[in-house]
């Protein structure tokens, strides 16, 4: 059975998500025979930039030819690159362009991109190039101005939603015994932080471990904490309640989620939570529907607000802490048992 992202990657415009002007841009330039050629791609990974490269290549061939990939990640000496050069000064035998992606360019050594300059200068006619990376910044200014350049945007959580759920309904529709539901499809939206393709692959290993597709299977398959853990921990936290935050570190320790991730993700969630209350808009944040209808319908007062930020700037000082730690449960434990000794000492003495 092919991998979901694979079997699901788009091979056309309209199934692209959230790209539109990139697509749009890109059509025109077909349409209006337009066509550059140096293209950068920049984005988050699983954004789409390899995807619409290889559908920037079959439409400027009307479906004819194949591109030429060069992984530079692993192919990034200054003779990796001579080759694709070498390639470039001739003819392609089966299509108008020859196309060349590289992904990872970042990657390309100083001496390879000082090979390519001058081919980007002088490009051949029917010659295409089209570098994709997650790190513009490092590459060179002298190649920045040469090429013409695209900000791919990472997928919002409804965007990530709609596609995983179109997924999922194809797969039943063709026949697969698989059955979901949508607070755990919102849960992978969230893990996947606006990368497509982690959201598929993340929900492929999801129904490898169970068929039906759950908030709690989520949970097992992934390793990760969900939101009622969250919960309780904030009540017991804001409720100053030691021996249950020390009770809910242990579980989630046994459970056998890294500690240090956990940390993260009560992180973004208090982070969300806060946003939350600022903007009522569970758009906003990256929050499933019903843990964000949950949180509105909680009473925020002032004092409520002061203690959630107070909790928010603890877990901004926790991270770097137990980054390195090879402890991290003892340290986590230790750091909140003083933020809660001090900050209600200090409430206290302030009232």
């Amino acid at each position: 059975m092919k991998a979901l992202a694979v079997k699901y990657r788009p091979h056309d415009w309209a199934s692209v998500t959230e790209q539109d002007s990139v697509c749009k841009i890109l059509n025109n330039q077909i349409s209006t025979k337009t066509i550059r050629n140096g293209y950068l791609f920049c984005g988050g990974a699983g954004t789409g930039k390899t995807t619409c490269a290889r559908i920037f290549a079959k439409q400027i061939n009307n479906g004819k030819g194949e591109p030429i990939e060069l992984d530079a990640a692993s192919n990034n000496s200054v003779e990796d690159v001579r080759k694709v050069i070498e390639q470039a000064q001739t003819q392609s035998l089966d299509s108008e362009y020859k196309v060349f992606i590289l992904d990872e360019c970042h990657s390309l050594s100083s001496q390879g991109w000082q090979a390519m300059l001058k081919t980007l200068e002088e490009p051949p006619a029917k010659s295409v190039f089209i570098f994709c990376t997650t790190n513009p910044e490092r590459i060179p200014n002298t190649i920045l101005s040469r090429v013409q350049r695209f900000n791919f945007q990472r997928i919002s959580q409804s965007g990530i939603i709609k596609r995983l759920k179109y997924i999922l309904d194809e797969e039943i529709n063709s026949g697969r015994n698989i059955t979901y539901e949508l607070p755990a499809v919102e849960l992978i939206a969230k893990i996947a932080d606006g990368g497509m393709r982690d959201a598929i692959t993340l929900t492929d290993k999801c129904l490898s471990y169970s068929a039906e597709l759950t908030t709690d299977t989520v949970v097992k398959a992934l390793g990760i904490a969900d939101y009622d853990v969250m919960i309780r921990l904030t009540n017991a936290v804001l409720g100053n309640k030691v021996r249950d935050v020390i009770d809910i570190l242990n579980g989630v320790h046994k459970t056998g989620i890294d500690l240090k991730q956990f940390i993260k993700n009560y992180f973004e969630y208090i982070l969300d939570v806060n946003i939350l209350h600022i903007t009522h808009d569970p758009d906003d944040t990256k929050l499933p529907d019903n843990v964000a209808k949950l949180e509105l319908s909680k009473k925020f007062d002032v004092s409520q607000s002061q203690d959630y930020s107070a909790l928010l700037n603890f877990l901004v000082d926790l991270q770097p802490k137990i980054k390195w730690e090879q402890n991290a449960k003892a340290v986590s434990i230790a750091e909140f048992m003083v933020f809660m000794d001090n900050y209600f000492k200090g409430r206290m003495t302030s009232e």
